[in-house]
């Protein structure tokens, strides 16, 4: 007999047939039993549950999340738990680190599991924060979560074992719950505002409650409501509460919200004190320093959070934070003030982040064009509409920096940096696409207007100019008509922050204006 761990995983579901089939999908091969608690679906999702070979059970909805989640844990006979939703999923390159954990967790009574959310469900998407969630624990009979909505059980575990020891796991669960139409579908806000109310008036003013309260009264814009919460939760919380330094981002976030940038500020300097690490206070300090017009302060924030980096796995953090967003808003600055060197630099260390976006690929494509790289841009531009399947395109950027200005003197691109992108057919015949439609962006005005569908060759030039001079000339020419009518924009104070916005995000994210037109085009 096989001495290996056995798992069990548990689940919650009411009417999950869109997105029950690809969870268990994702943990149908690692778990030794699935364990389904429905509570009271009309549609097909117990049959789904039940092709997948899972134990079914129905049971009534009494308005408590632990509640319903522990008559699972009753019925599971595994040596560990995986604690999972219908909205969610294991990732696919995590499932054999998931069953090392139950192997070689002699010392452990649970794990913590890295939640990605996301907005969207492709598989190529950058998540909108991370979130570690203690997802996987022993089965033990007297570990049974508690709470009517964002139930817990470390503080059971713990309660039960003092001894007991944590782990943290880069091991990840794809979270989709936070998607627009699913929000709206399922009410979520207004049912979890009505659960964590009631709970609080039977439970007392448990700040962890008190905490995700304002959370969600934020999600609902009742800013100043959420932030008389997080004052309330954040007096009587001790800083080593799992949730504290989060606590303090959202309060800071609120702050902000109310115009009130300098008490936001303070906010982060004080959760500092306790997190030094937590890198993601230096991002939100820099964008309220930039708010009151303190660019110097900003831009240290941003590049002690670069220095910094990702936070450890226990904080909870958002996609970039101090890699690819941070460089990107650096570049943003530069732009503003005309130095395009250093903004070219800051977008190329953006692009080292394996999670940069397309579109800040596209923006280093378009300013090192403005930086008479015009004719050399064929040399390294993918030329194949798209790649079959899954497979990879590095492409190789051309360099501008001093350094190297004489190794490109012959005109030969020679790669500084590599970006890996793995795409999907789509999305490389629309990075392609999206390449052929920015030449009648930097063409001459006439060629454009003539020239709806570019070709891929150089425009000619009827002014007998250089047509790279004049591609220069002519985008130029662009961006100073634009700043002028943006200058004259800023002098009203109604569109002042508008004017301000689209001033930054004109030069960087002029190329999202073509990716939107070359997807309605290939739709």
């Amino acid at each position: 007999m096989s001495n290996k761990p056995r798992l069990s995983t548990c689940m919650i579901v009411k009417n999950e047939a869109e997105l029950l089939p690809a969870c268990l999908d994702s943990i149908c091969e690692v778990s030794d039993e699935i364990i389904v608690m429905d509570t009271g679906s009309t549609d097909a999702t117990i049959d789904i549950a039940k092709q997948y070979g899972a134990h079914v059970e129905v049971i009534e909805w009494k308005q408590h999340f632990g509640d319903a989640r522990n008559e699972a844990l009753k019925l599971a006979t595994g040596d560990w738990i995986l604690s999972i939703d219908a909205d969610e999923r294991l990732s696919k390159e995590d499932t054999v680190l998931l069953r090392s954990l139950l192997d070689g967790s002699h010392e452990y009574e649970g794990w913590f599991l890295q939640v990605e959310h996301f907005l969207s469900d492709d598989e190529d998407a950058v998540p909108i924060s991370i979130n570690p969630l203690l997802r996987l624990f022993r089965n033990r009979e007297a570990y049974r979560f508690e709470g009517a909505i964002h139930e817990q059980i470390a503080p059971v575990i713990l309660r039960e074992r003092p001894e007991a020891v944590f782990g943290i796991s880069r091991c990840r669960i794809r979270h989709l719950g936070y998607q627009s139409h699913i929000v709206v579908n399922k009410n979520k806000i207004q049912r979890n505002i009505a659960l964590l109310e009631h709970t609080l008036e039977t439970e007392g003013r448990e700040p962890f409650h008190l905490f995700n309260l304002a959370v969600e009264k934020l999600r609902l814009g009742s800013i100043e409501e959420a932030l008389s919460l997080l004052i309330e939760a954040k007096a009587i919380t001790p800083s080593s509460a799992t949730f504290a330094h989060l606590m303090i981002k959202y309060e800071a976030m609120a702050l902000a919200a109310l115009g009130r940038f300098e008490e936001a500020i303070a906010s982060c300097r004080s959760g500092l004190r306790f997190y030094p690490d937590y890198s993601d206070l230096y991002f939100a300090m820099a964008h309220y320093e930039e708010a009151l017009g303190q660019r110097k302060a900003a831009v240290a924030s941003l590049k002690r959070a670069i220095e910094l980096g990702p936070p450890p796995n226990h904080y909870h953090t958002e996609s970039g934070l101090a890699t690819y967003r941070s460089h990107a808003k650096l570049a943003s600055w530069a732009l503003e003030e005309r130095r395009w060197r250093e903004a070219e630099e800051e977008l190329e260390l953006a692009l080292k982040d394996a999670h940069c976006p397309v579109s800040t690929w596209l923006a280093v494509h378009r300013l090192q064009r403005l930086l008479q790289h015009y004719s050399r841009a064929a040399d390294w531009a993918p030329r194949e509409p798209y790649l079959q399947g899954q497979e990879a395109l590095t492409i190789h950027l051309p360099s501008t920096s001093s350094s190297q200005s004489a190794a490109n003197s012959s005109g030969a691109a020679r790669p500084s940096e590599s970006w890996l992108l793995l795409k999907s057919q789509e999305k490389q015949r629309l990075l392609q696409y999206t390449l052929e439609l920015m030449q009648p962006l930097d063409a001459h005005p006439e060629e454009a207007q003539s020239s709806p569908m570019p070709q891929a060759e150089e425009p000619p030039s009827k002014s007998g100019h250089n047509p790279e001079l004049t591609a220069l000339e002519s985008s130029l020419q662009c961006l100073r008509l634009a700043d002028g009518a943006l200058a004259r924009l800023q002098a009203h104070d109604r569109s002042q922050e508008l004017a301000i916005a689209i001033r930054l995000i004109c030069p960087i994210g002029a190329m999202a204006l073509t990716l939107a037109e070359a997807r309605g085009r290939i739709q």
